[in-house]
């Protein structure tokens, strides 16, 4: 039989086996070894044959290379010790000098620099030459004051060029100075005058004498060599001349030895030890490479610095004594190795022979145990479809959860109805020789078992007759975790969270469909990328660091970011990053679930911003209140001097600047209370825009750096408009305060241009006026406005500013107070800056107030009560009232008015009361009063309310309310109306 016939055959009948395992031992023990497997045999004995004849080689050569690498380990050992005291010398040399530069640098002599110094400096060379070159003393500025040096040795013109690459510093310090192939070492010191430094002392010293006397002794013989780095890997001292100066990487051309690189390399690094390498040696006309061993040795220098000293022997050198053992032990080797070879060959033959049996028995059972216990089901049926053999593995999945018996069973019988036809006919197609895929069907076992597997058909011939053979492969579990797995993808695939599986490495696997929609990238463009690819920059380094080394040590990560689409948009979304283990804990994949929250987000801004608005809100109606007390005082004080001072009197102009700055202030407040939608809706009247540019850049110049120029140019010297002037006026100062920001940086120019244009030229929407209209333009020259973000200039809360800078508000009001006014606001912006323009129908100037000057104030003999918590306030009342006639009485706790007015109720035919007061409000005592005199009439005023209006004072029964601070004017024209009125109303013929 041929020889792969046989190997075929006996594989084949392993494969398939036997139900009874003594008849597959059988089997096996029928196939006779041919020639090839006494070819194989003879192999084994060749390879053993060999192996042993190496062994013993390796055997007798170990003894030798044990002595010779003591040898090299006691040489190395000897020159390092002599190159630690080569070393040891130098550093001593810089130990002496470092004591003599800081003694010379701290004596007053050498500071001063006077004859006895610059003796000092002289004799201090003379002793230390020549290692010695120069000493030196230099000013602040680096100029020579003073030098002293060997010009026998080195030219002048070397030694200016050593001078002129001295970098002292704050400490003393060694340094390397190159000046063409002469190497000098530059000792410096600063020399302080008491605390101010004074210059620097220096040393130049003579690198050529240092070497020629403690490592020149360490070159023995011509084939030794050695080497001087510094710290920097610039070689001071070489075989090669040429190499002086240069850096180590630049020195491998001629030495062609990574391993020589790598040992100057750790010298840099101020190393210690031993090492080997391969030298080209240039004085032996190009020669073959030598080993080498060197020792290298780091020199300590003052101030930080060092060198590193090695020295390299050739092997043969070292090894220059063992030549005579080498000899020796070679040839007892030899002899040895020939009798130990003789010997085994005999042995062998015999324990081959022996083990050949042993060897082909153990095998057999090898294979059978292979086949019982390997882990996929094996059955063998004939013809009829009667079990003939089942391994382990197809025993437990046929006989399922139950210890039904085997023997004799039709396979086929086993499967459910609806898979029996079709596996019938894969085994006839087998039996045809056709191959088929492998194929999943359902099986009904004992006690009432329901599996699915997998199973691939093939024919044989098995103890003389045809058989098919069946690899089953129980895929139940497996089914159940894929339709598991299905479900699970649905439900990934329809969920609105974005879902990201990535690698270790950071590689998107995996996204959702959630995820191509909130990014805009599509599955194909995010696999293979790295999540980074979403980063918008609103987050540092810190902040990926963090999540990071989270997710590394293992833990989730929870958190907010901000990413940005493929179309350049931000959006918000709350992330939770888990990592993924495999079976042995080891983190493979991270699984991120992020929800979109930008308008979860943005409404939090939105309320946050609203909060902050009532915060303000409620501030500036704190500060109105007192602010208008304040002012309250001062202005009625005012009007009272200016009724008492002559109208040509100095004093007379400088109480009236008193009275308009205090009526400004009341303005200013006012426009708090604006800003802040505190203040009550005030009418809209004529107002004269050139008149309220004018007086609001004077407010506006005083808070803008002198780096922005402001002009203004009123080609409509007065530009009426119907409008409230505190609005006008916040209009003005956002759109300056905006322009400013835009030129915080560089400054530049600011123009407002006022002017009035025709009906035709208007866009006012149409139909909301029909008449022309005032234009204002505010340009500036800052940088402009991003074309991403201009459309949202005028949207609540939005702002580009830093967060606590701006409330985004800015904008939206001005947008909303011209939109009230039935005007138009439009935007036009550049890299050259940006111009807002504005646009309001104009309004008719108003009619003057023919009415003559009604000259002295109205006044009275009344009698008049006046209620108010702050002092100042009760005064100017009184005083003002007073001058013009009333009879009038204070109080300042309304308690007590309430109680003068129940003892005495018809003294009093007026009171005035402030609205907010401790105890009581004035409201409230507006109502004890209405129940207990009800005829008696009540002016409340106050400084700010938010409750309190005109309308609602009114109802509450009072006949006026006034807003503090009130004029002198204001109050009696009020006061007189009043009592006017109530005359009026309680007279007989009303």
């Amino acid at each position: 039989m041929p020889e792969e016939e046989q190997k075929r055959s006996l594989f084949g009948k392993i494969r398939i086996a036997w139900y009874n395992k003594q008849t597959l031992v059988h089997l096996c023990r029928q196939s006779q070894f041919s020639g090839a497997a006494m070819n194989k045999s003879f192999l084994i004995r060749s390879c053993f044959f060999l192996a042993t004849v190496a062994g013993l080689a390796a055997l007798f050569y170990l003894p030798y290379r044990t002595v010779k690498d003591k040898t090299i380990a006691s040489f190395n050992a000897e020159q390092l010790l002599l190159t630690r005291q080569a070393a040891q010398g130098i550093e001593d040399v810089f130990a002496m000098y470092d004591q003599g530069l800081r003694y010379l640098a701290a004596h007053s002599a050498v500071v001063r620099l006077d004859e006895r110094g610059r003796g000092i400096l002289q004799d201090f060379y003379a002793i230390h030459t020549p290692v010695l070159l120069s000493v030196a003393r230099t000013d602040n500025a680096g100029d020579l004051l003073f030098r002293v040096s060997n010009t026998s040795a080195v030219t002048p013109a070397v030694l200016d060029q050593a001078f002129a690459k001295v970098r002292p510093g704050p400490e003393p310090a060694v340094t390397d100075i190159f000046c063409g192939q002469t190497m000098f070492a530059a000792f410096t010191a600063p020399v302080f005058e008491g605390d101010l430094p004074a210059g620097n002392l220096i040393f130049l010293i003579s690198f050529e004498q240092l070497v020629d006397k403690f490592v020149g002794p360490l070159k023995a013989s011509q084939t030794r060599r050695t080497w001087v780095i510094n710290r920097a890997g610039i070689v001071l001292d070489c075989p090669n001349p040429d190499h002086s100066g240069a850096h180590i990487d630049a020195t491998t051309d001629d030495v062609q030895a990574a391993a020589l690189l790598a040992i100057m390399k750790k010298m840099a690094r101020g190393g210690e030890g031993t090492g080997a390498f391969t030298f080209a040696d240039p004085q032996a006309g190009g020669g073959p490479p030598v080993l080498n061993h060197v020792v290298f040795m780091p020199v300590t220098l003052p101030g930080g610095n060092s060198w590193s000293l090695a020295v390299a022997t050739p092997e043969h050198q070292v090894l220059a004594n063992m030549t005579r053992f080498r000899n020796t032990w070679l040839l007892v080797s030899l002899v040895a190795l020939a009798v130990v070879l003789t010997m085994g060959l005999f042995l062998i033959r015999i324990l081959t022979l022996a083990g050949e049996k042993k060897k082909q028995q153990r095998i057999e059972d090898q294979l059978v145990e292979l086949m019982e216990f390997t882990p996929i089901g094996i059955i063998v049926y004939n013809m009829d479809g009667i079990l003939q053999y089942a391994n382990r593995t197809a025993r437990e999945i046929w006989q399922g959860s139950t210890s039904a018996v085997l023997d004799g069973i039709n396979v086929f019988e086993l499967i459910h109805p609806d898979y029996r036809n079709f596996s019938i006919n894969r085994f006839k197609d087998a039996l045809r020789g056709v191959t088929s895929e492998p194929a999943i069907i359902k099986v009904q076992l004992p006690g009432n078992v329901e599996k699915s597997i997998e199973t691939s058909t093939a024919a044989i011939d098995f103890a003389g007759q045809r058989c098919g053979v069946t690899v089953i492969q129980d895929v139940t579990q497996r089914l159940r975790v894929e339709e598991e797995q299905r479900r699970l993808a649905t439900a990934i695939a329809n969920t609105n969270d974005s879902i990201v599986i990535t690698n270790r490495e950071g590689t998107i696997q995996y996204v959702n469909p959630a995820f191509t929609r909130i990014t805009g990238y599509t599955r194909e463009e995010a696999l293979g990328r790295n999540p980074r690819v979403l980063k918008s920059g609103f987050h540092d380094n810190a902040f990926y660091a963090n999540m990071w080394n989270t997710l590394l040590r293992g833990e989730v990560w929870e958190g907010r970011l901000i990413n940005r689409k493929k179309d350049g948009s931000l959006y918000n979304e709350l992330a939770s990053i888990s990592p993924v283990r495999d079976a042995t804990g080891k983190i493979t994949h991270f699984v991120a679930v992020k929800r979109d929250i930008t308008h979860e987000v943005e409404l939090e801004s939105h309320l946050h911003q609203a909060q902050k608005m009532e915060a303000i809100g409620t501030l500036a109606g704190g500060i109105a209140h007192d602010f208008n007390n304040i002012l309250g005082a001062i202005i009625g004080f005012t009007d009272l001097s200016l009724l008492q001072t002559p109208a040509d009197s100095p004093i007379h102009d400088n109480l009236l600047h008193i009275r308009n700055s205090g009526r400004r202030a009341a303005d200013l407040i006012q426009q708090i209370l604006t800003f802040s939608r505190q203040a009550a809706d005030r009418q809209k009247i004529p107002v004269s825009m050139a008149a309220l540019l004018t007086e609001t850049l004077k407010l506006l110049r005083a808070s803008l750096p002198t780096t922005i120029d402001i002009q203004l140019h009123l080609n409509e010297p007065e530009g009426w408009v119907m409008a409230d002037p505190v609005q006008i006026q916040q209009v003005i100062m956002n759109l300056c305060t905006n322009a400013f920001h835009a030129m915080s940086e560089k400054g530049g120019t600011l123009t407002i241009t006022l002017e009035r244009l025709p009906l035709a030229d208007c866009r006012t929407a149409p139909g909301k006026t029909g008449t022309a209209c005032i234009e204002m333009m505010v340009e500036d020259t800052g940088h402009g406005i991003d074309e991403a973000i201009i459309e949202r200039i005028f949207d609540p809360f939005f702002t580009t500013k830093d967060p606590g800078v701006g409330t985004g508000m800015g904008l939206s009001v001005v947008h909303g107070i011209i939109t009230d006014l039935d005007g138009m606001i439009t935007v036009d912006s550049g890299p050259e800056g940006t111009c807002f323009t504005v646009l309001i129908p104009e309004s008719a100037r108003p009619a003057l107030d023919v009415t003559p000057a009604a000259g002295e104030p109205p006044t009275g003999t009344e009698s008049i009560l006046v209620v108010d918590d702050e002092r100042d306030i009760r005064e100017t009342g009184r005083m003002m009232l007073e001058q013009l006639g009333y009879r009038v009485t204070v109080c300042e706790d309304p308690l007590q008015a309430l109680a003068m007015i129940r003892e005495d109720g018809g003294r009093f035919d007026l009171m005035i009361s402030d609205q907010t007061m401790p105890g009581m409000t004035g409201t409230e005592l507006l109502a004890e009063i209405r129940r207990i005199r009800p005829g008696l009439p009540v002016i409340l005023c106050t400084g700010f309310s938010e409750q309190l209006t005109e309308d609602s004072a009114r109802q509450l029964g009072a006949r006026r309310l006034l807003m503090k601070p009130v004029s002198f004017r204001r109050l009696a024209e009020a006061v007189r109306r009043v009592l006017d009125e109530s005359a009026e109303e309680s007279s007989p013929a009303s």
